[in-house]
Parts: C-alpha cells; structure tokens; sequence
C-alpha cells in the first residue's frame, strides 16, 4: 500500500512542474495498464491545442503497470492518455476533464474499463471513442482494409454515429456541442485519412459513397471549437487533400490559396495554414509566391514566430558555396563541380531505380535540349550503388541521356549526399555562376515554374 502512495506522489510531483502553482482545482486519474506484452515505460497525456494534440504531463509507469495524474484543469475539455497506442491509431482513450473528477481506468489491448469516484461525463465520451476504435482500422497505416470493405461499411458507421449523437443530451450544453463536434470530427478525419494511404486495390476515380460527397460544402470550417479537439487541424487538411485529387480531372497540389476560401473563422485558417506550411515542403520559389497571399491570416503569436523560424531554415543555404565535388562520367573520366564555374549549374541526384526520378527523365531532356547553347549546365548525377556502375552505364546509353552524366562514389554515403543532406530523392540543386547555392532543394523539371526561373536567371 505504501509503496502504491509512494509512487501516486512521485507521479502527482512529475505532472504537476509545468503548471502555475495557483490554480487549486484539479482532476485525478489512476490507471492501470493490464496488457501481458506491453513494453511501455511512461503514459503521456495530451490536450488539444490549437487542433493539434500537446503534451499536458507525463507520468511513469511502476512494475505493477500502474501510473497516475493530478491534473489542474482551469477549462473542461478533452485530453487523450496515449501509452504508444495512438501512433499506430489503436485505441482512443480520450477523456473530458473538468475539476474534481476523480477517474480509474484499467486499460487493456483494445478496451479500457472506466470506474472511480467521479466520472463526469466520461462513460458517454467513452461511447464516442468507440465509434471512433470502429473507424479508426480503415485509417492505420500498414493496415490491409480496401473500398471493398470500406465502402459497404461506411454508411452503416456513419448512421452509427449519427444516431449517437442524438443522445448526447445532459445539461451542459457546452459539452454536448462539443463531443457531438468530436464524433464528427472523428468520422470524417478517419474517413479521408483512408484516401490518403497507399492500398494495393483501387477503384474508380467516380466510384466513391455519397455520403461523403454529402459533405463537401463551399464554407466547410466556421467553428473555431474545431481547435478543441486533437484532429482538428488534420480534419481540415486530409479534406483539403481529398479535395484537391478528387475533385479536379488530374490531381494537383493543394493549393492554400483556395483552400483558405473554404475556411471562414480566422482562428481556423491561422491554425491550418501554420501546419499546411510546415507539412508541405514548398520550394523556396513556390513559399516566396504564395507567402504575400497567406501571411495577413496568420496573424497569432504562435504564428510569427513559425514563419521567423521557417524562413530562416528555408534561407540558410542561400548564398553559400557549393561543394566542389569529383565523380567520374561514363567513360571514367573525372568531372568537378568546379569545372563549370561561369555558369549556371542545375544537377539532378536520381538512380536507375527510382522511379519518380525516372519519371523526370523526359522532362529533364527535354528542358537540356530547350536551354542548349545557354549559360547553363544540367548535370545529372546517379546515387546508384558502386556495384551498379555498369547497370548505370548501361541505362544512360540505352536511354541516350544528355547533358552531364556522373555517377557517385558511396551512393547515399556520398559527400554530395551528406553535404546536401538527402535521404530521398530525386533531389535538384541549383546554383550561381559563382558556383553558389541559388537552392538546395530546386524545382523538378516537370514544374513549369523552373522554365520560369531559369529565365528569369540567365536574363540576367
């Protein structure tokens, strides 16, 4: 008995450093994690902040698999107890905090039991996290669910949830809009996130339930509630991602510009555009085109200083001097970067079995035959491994490849590789005459936008 006060202290102590030492009222949750093979060491507890789930505190678990929280709670609403199940979307275990709840839970693999002093409103959300456990195998990554499965079963989940929500109905207004928002929420965020993961069998582009076509609407995000839930934020972007494939006749970036249309509360489009900025992995062309247009929206605290940062890392190779490497070229003979100094360089770093880079390939000719005789060179460097010098050798002369054609010495252990810090490609990089960085992470020549620049450089 001892020993379990001791460790209740030890957790409330840990819980308890990031808070202000005024507030006076709290919420207690005990909990024992009852799963044979678990390996988890410690229990995090997230709230919603901004859309998004934020660590509230962290707790230790002892040898008899049991932790514990004494949370102040200055605002009711939702947290999320997360011992390493939700990365692979098992079980939601999502609490609706208010003070002086006093809350036990016994958590197993696909389940948790809910008891203690007092519960508040928690066996209903328990009932909304179900329908969410329900839904939740057709978004998990890795998971082999298809249409042929989903589509017959959505109708039903949707009439489920649907149905649940008309019996949200206690006297605290406030939290029955907003758990009736999470079901919601939920319902549609895991829907889209289906549509987002690779599957191994498709259907027809026009092939698709109606219910979701149900909800598509020109004013989609008007409740800034949505950011008091943890999937808020990813709510609006896999919609916007779903949109953008499935509503044109070919798919194509999503672009920020129309989405904010569909968002009228400025907390909700300050919120997304931080998060869709940060996720996208924009060129430092395309960030420097649409930055005018969506800066005045993100117009919080939080936000200022995102894009301080995020332009500060986008910029930092800017200027710099390019690596002066040396890789020999199919005939074995050396080449270095140096050796085109007075020009413009533009190098692709591929291999013969990428097949995105594969894909640029025809793009990449034809931009090489567009600017010959210009004040550029186009370099196309191989990361293939060193045992497959002739397999490159023998793709470059088969396909008649143009421009430069180098192949590095250690694959992705390369200089080049290390320099520029790629793990993945194709990768382009582009630089000055002066053999500088114009940028680290260049436009692929499939994106007319390069055609743009190139012209815009050798103008001069």
């Amino acid at each position: 008995m001892k020993k379990h006060i001791f460790y209740f202290i030890l957790s409330f102590i840990t819980a308890q450093i990031s808070f202000a030492a005024d507030i006076s009222e709290y919420a207690v949750i005990k909990g024992t994690i009852s799963i044979p093979e678990s390996k988890a060491k410690e229990v995090t507890l997230y709230n919603a902040e901004e859309g998004k789930p934020a660590v509230a505190a962290t707790a230790k678990i002892n040898s008899l698999g049991e932790f514990g929280f004494m949370m102040p709670v200055a605002a009711a609403g939702f947290y999320y107890v997360d011992y390493g199940q939700q990365k692979g979307r098992g079980q939601l275990i999502r609490l609706y905090l208010e003070p002086k709840l006093d809350i036990t839970l016994l958590i197993n693999k696909d389940n948790y039991v809910l008891s203690g002093k007092n519960t508040g409103q928690n066996a209903l959300v328990q009932k909304a996290n179900e329908i969410y456990n329900e839904f939740a195998p057709f978004a998990r990554l890795g998971g082999d669910q298809t249409y042929v499965d989903f589509y017959p079963w959505l109708d039903k989940g949707v009439a489920k949830a649907n149905e649940f929500s008309k019996t949200i109905k206690t006297k605290d207004a406030a939290f029955n809009k907003l758990l009736k928002l999470a079901v919601a929420t939920d319902v549609e965020e895991l829907t889209y996130t289906f549509f987002r993961l690779p599957r191994t069998v498709h259907p027809e582009k026009d092939v698709r339930p109606e219910i979701i076509k149900t909800w598509e609407t020109d004013k989609k995000f008007t409740d800034p509630d949505l950011l008091k839930v943890a999937n808020g934020v990813s709510l609006m972007s896999n919609y916007f991602f779903y949109v953008s494939v499935n509503g044109a006749a070919t798919p194509k970036r999503l672009d920020l510009t129309e989405a904010i249309t569909h968002i009228t509360d400025p907390a909700l489009k300050d919120a997304f555009l931080r998060d869709a900025v940060a996720n996208s992995r924009m060129k430092i062309e395309e960030y420097e085109k649409i930055a005018p247009v969506i800066k005045p929206f993100m117009v919080s605290e939080a936000s200022k200083a995102f894009i301080l940062e995020y332009e500060k890392v986008l910029h930092k190779n800017v200027g710099q001097k390019g690596l002066d490497f040396t890789y020999k070229d199919i005939n074995d003979k050396p080449v270095s970067f140096s050796d085109f100094k007075g020009k413009f360089v533009y190098i692709d770093l591929w291999a013969t079995w990428c097949g995105p880079c594969k894909a640029e390939i025809p793009h990449m000719k034809k931009i090489e035959e567009d600017y010959h005789g210009k004040n550029i060179v186009f370099v196309s460097l191989s990361l293939d491994k060193a045992k497959d010098a002739q397999k490159w050798k023998d793709f470059v002369t088969k396909e008649q490849l143009k421009g430069i054609q180098l192949m590095a010495d250690k694959d992705f252990g390369s200089d080049v590789a290390k320099n520029y810090d790629v793990h993945s490609i194709p990768r382009f990089l582009l630089f000055d005459t002066k053999g500088n960085i114009i940028n680290a992470d260049a436009l692929r020549p499939s994106n007319p936008e390069l055609r743009v620049q190139l012209d815009k450089l050798l103008k001069g």
